[in-house]
């Protein structure tokens, strides 16, 4: 991959928090808690790992750089995850996705590729940074 695309910035990706998406989540999960589950909460929470599936909706960008050179024809896995959290999110948040590659590196044949979704609300304030380590080859 190409060094010289630390630092890159994608375009912004925007969604919203339903209560639906909350549900489907934690269902998925399996994690029955009532913050996330209770159908007639005014509000529920989102469990901490749901941002980091909606992160993925950066892959597109990332995938389709090329200049970038990630070789799609290569294994790829999901190596390791951090978030760094300012607040919860809750069903009715409007989030915004601002991915950049944040570092590129090799360890031995394989490469590794970094990248953050810095997380914010419909107000610009951080939400959390999720980070993904991603291993190719």
């Amino acid at each position: 991959m190409n060094r010289n695309a630390i630092g890159r910035e994608y375009p912004w990706v925007t969604y919203e928090v339903t209560r639906e998406m909350i549900l489907a989540y934690s269902g998925a999960v399996e994690d029955r808690s009532p913050y996330f589950n209770d159908e007639n909460a005014e509000v529920l929470y989102a469990p901490h790992t749901l941002v980091g599936a909606y992160t993925l909706l950066l892959m597109p960008h990332i995938v389709s750089d090329r200049e970038l050179g990630l070789d799609v024809t290569k294994r790829i896995l999901h190596v390791h995850q951090v978030y760094e959290w300012k607040r919860v999110v809750k069903s009715g948040d409007v989030l915004t996705i601002r991915g950049r590659i944040a570092d590129i590196f090799s360890k031995g044949e394989h490469e590794f590729l970094v990248f953050e979704g810095d997380i914010v609300d419909a107000r610009g304030n951080q939400v959390v940074v999720a980070q993904s380590t991603l291993m190719v080859g």
